[in-house]
C-alpha cells in the first residue's frame, strides 16, 4: 500500500542519516586518536551514550533496566556490543579510516552465519557465495604480507596493520552477536533500553581497561574536548536513527543504506587524513560491499 511504501521510504531516509551519524563518529574517533588511546575514546563515547539513553528512558516513562526475564539477553547484547566497539576503535586508530570501516562491514556475513546457527534461518548457496566473495574482499583490504609481500601494505607498519585487521574483524563478529541477540529478544525491548545496557557496560569496561592497558590522557583544550564529546553525540544520534530505521524499513534496503558509511569513510580518509586507497583496498571494498548489498537485496526479495 502507499502508506507502507511511504513508511519504508522514511525508514530508508533514517538509515541514510544513520550512516552519516556513524561516519562522523568514526571521523571524530580518528581525530581523537591523535591524542587519546582508543579505550579512553570508547569511555567518552559510552558515558555520553549511557547518560543520554538513561535520560531518554526516564523522560519516556520507560524502565531503563528492561524486563527482568530478559536481563541475560540484555547483558550479553551490552557486553558483545561493548567489546565489539572497542575493537572497532582500536582498528580505526591502527588502520586508514576506509580500511577499518570496510573490514568492519563484513558483519552482515557473520550475522547471516550466526542467524543460521542460532535462529535456524536459511543459509543457502546464495549466502555461501556472498560469504566467499566477502572473504576475498577481506584478503584484499587486509593485504597480508605472506601473499602480497612487504610493499603492498607500506602505509602502516605490518605489525600495527595486523592488529588493526584482527581488531576490525573481531569487532564485526561481536557486533553480529549483539545484532542476533537483539533479534532473538524481539520487539519487546524499547530501543533506548538496549543503548542503556550497551553504554553502561561499555563505560565500566572501558574505564577499567583504560587504566589496565593504557595510560589515560586528560583533554587539555577545547578542541580535544569537542572531538571526544562529538564521538558520543554523533554515535548516539546514529544509534537512535538506526533503531528508528530498522523498525520502519525492510532489512534488505536498510543494509544497503548502511553501506553509505564506507563511501563517507573513503571521502574523509582522502580529504582530511590524506590516506589514498590503493587498488587492492578499492577492489576489496567493492567485493565486500557488493556481497553485503546482494545479501540484503536477496533477503528483501525473499520476504
Amino acid at each position: 500500500s502507499l502508506d507502507s511504501r511511504r513508511q519504508e521510504l522514511v525508514g530508508l531516509v533514517w538509515m541514510a542519516l544513520t550512516s552519516l551519524g556513524f561516519s562522523f563518529s568514526g571521523l571524530f574517533v580518528k581525530l581523537s586518536g591523535a591524542n587519546f588511546p582508543p579505550l579512553e575514546i570508547v569511555f567518552f563515547r559510552s558515558i555520553v551514550q549511557f547518560l543520554l539513553a538513561f535520560a531518554g528512558c526516564i523522560s519516556q516513562g520507560v524502565n531503563p533496566f528492561g524486563r527482568r526475564e530478559l536481563l541475560l539477553g540484555l547483558l550479553l547484547r551490552g557486553f558483545a556490543g561493548a567489546v565489539g566497539l572497542a575493537m572497532f576503535y582500536i582498528s580505526i586508530t591502527a588502520l586508514p579510516l576506509a580500511d577499518a570501516t570496510v573490514l568492519f562491514f563484513v558483519n552482515p556475513i557473520f550475522t547471516a552465519i550466526l542467524a543460521r546457527l542460532v535462529l535456524q534461518e536459511p543459509f543457502g548457496p546464495f549466502n555461501q557465495v556472498a560469504s566467499v566473495a566477502s572473504l576475498l574482499g577481506v584478503g584484499l583490504v587486509a593485504k597480508p604480507e605472506f601473499i602480497f609481500g612487504r610493499d603492498a601494505s607500506h602505509e602502516v607498519d605490518s605489525q600495527k596493520r595486523l592488529v588493526g585487521v584482527i581488531a576490525a574483524l573481531s569487532g564485526a563478529s561481536l557486533s553480529a552477536v549483539a545484532y542476533i541477540t537483539v533479534r532473538k529478544m524481539g520487539r519487546g525491548v524499547p530501543p533506548l533500553v538496549h543503548v542503556v545496557y550497551f553504554g553502561g557496560i561499555s563505560t565500566v569496561l572501558s574505564f577499567f581497561c583504560t587504566f589496565l592497558f593504557e595510560s589515560p590522557v586528560l583533554p587539555t583544550d577545547l578542541t580535544q574536548w569537542t572531538y571526544l564529546v562529538m564521538v558520543g553525540l554523533t554515535a548516539f544520534a546514529g544509534q537512535a536513527m538506526l533503531t528508528k530505521g530498522l523498525q520502519l524499513c525492510p532489512v534488505g534496503p536498510g543494509t544497503l543504506m548502511r553501506n553509505i558509511d564506507v563511501i563517507f569513510a573513503f571521502l574523509f580518509g582522502i580529504l582530511i587524513f590524506h590516506e589514498t586507497p590503493n587498488v587492492f583496498t578499492i577492489s576489496g571494498a567493492t567485493l565486500i560491499i557488493g556481497s553485503t548489498v546482494a545479501l540484503g537485496l536477496r533477503k528483501w526479495q525473499l520476504s
